[in-house]
């Protein structure tokens, strides 16, 4: 197949190398120059998990475009940018989506989809997100932190050809995939969960592992996690009876040794995605009438660090 991927951040460029790994043919569509510079003069560079020496790295094949009217001939187009970059993405890159080419999130974030459908059709929309983990190293290549689960599925919950063809290519490249016919209500699970453990550990400046090491850390993410809980059942989403505190407790345990994305966003003084986790909770539930005051709280602490991380680094460079 051939995969258009939009964003070649840590993510993009991760499901890229094991992608073009697996033999399929892999064009990456990114904004920053350096990026797609280097992935034109050595295709994508993959460290593999457990491994710190860069003579490690081994590069695979791929093409970069900065215009994905550049592109064609596409079978499925992977969105992979930051939430906040959904809509700059879609604009350029609705252009390649078509009947017979579908795109795929496996963004974390609330919103996304929606945004998308401004763009594409609804029925050109497949839902889904992963447990992957990767860290950039240097432009077009990147460290391979973690493995887990990719979840897709069709917004309407149908298994359809399309939806089994792409999971059968993951899963054949090497990245464990499922099919699922709740795809959103499980990225609530994911958002609700991972929100709570990006924005403490955000906070406390800590691995993911030791948010568990402290009852105090684990009772405010467990706040956080019994708000999110409230705000999806108040707009109407079935979590399908899921034991979400249970789910937190074993996705810290799983990427214990991690740093999450949200603390290396403040490291690197980037911006988050904290508008699209605890503040896109926080506000499903005010719009219907709830006071999570947890979700609210962390929101606003990791965007005021999120904004002294930004005056600090022009500060340092001014």
């Amino acid at each position: 197949m051939h995969f258009a991927i939009v964003g070649a951040g840590s993510i993009g460029c991760l499901f890229g190398a094991f992608l073009s790994r697996g033999g399929h043919k892999v064009s990456l569509v990114e904004v920053r120059p350096e990026i797609v510079d280097a992935v034109n003069r050595h295709g994508i560079g993959l460290l593999p998990m457990g491994a710190s020496d860069p003579s490690q790295i081994a590069f695979h094949p791929a093409r970069a475009f900065l215009d994905p009217a550049d592109i064609s001939g596409a079978d499925a187009v992977i969105l992979a940018v930051k939430s906040f970059d959904t809509a700059a993405a879609m604009r350029g890159a609705a252009r390649l989506v078509s009947d017979r080419c579908p795109v795929l999130s496996i963004q974390t974030g609330l919103g996304n989809l929606e945004v998308m459908e401004r763009f594409v059709d609804r029925s050109a929309i497949l839902g889904g997100f992963t447990y992957m983990a990767a860290t950039a190293v240097a432009p077009g290549r990147v460290h391979h932190g973690g493995t887990g689960p990719t979840v897709i599925g069709e917004l309407d919950g149908r298994r359809t050809p399309r939806v089994e063809k792409i999971a059968g290519a993951l899963g054949a490249a090497g990245l464990e995939t499922r099919v699922d016919d709740r795809v959103v209500s499980r990225l609530w699970h994911k958002v609700i969960v991972v929100s709570a453990i990006n924005a403490v550990s955000a906070v406390l400046k800590v691995k993911n592992g030791d948010l568990l090491a402290h009852p105090e850390s684990v009772q405010l993410m467990e706040r956080l996690v019994d708000e999110g809980r409230a705000a999806a059942e108040a707009a109407g989403v079935d979590l399908l009876g899921e034991d979400l505190r249970a789910l937190l407790h074993e996705t810290c345990r799983a990427t214990a040794e991690n740093l999450s994305s949200m603390f290396l966003d403040i490291l690197n003084g980037s911006r988050t995605e904290i508008d699209a986790e605890c503040g896109a909770l926080f506000r499903y539930g005010r719009e219907r009438g709830l006071r999570l005051l947890t979700l609210q709280t962390l929101s606003e602490l990791v965007t005021a660090m999120e904004k002294l991380g930004h005056h600090g680094a022009e500060g340092r460079h001014g």
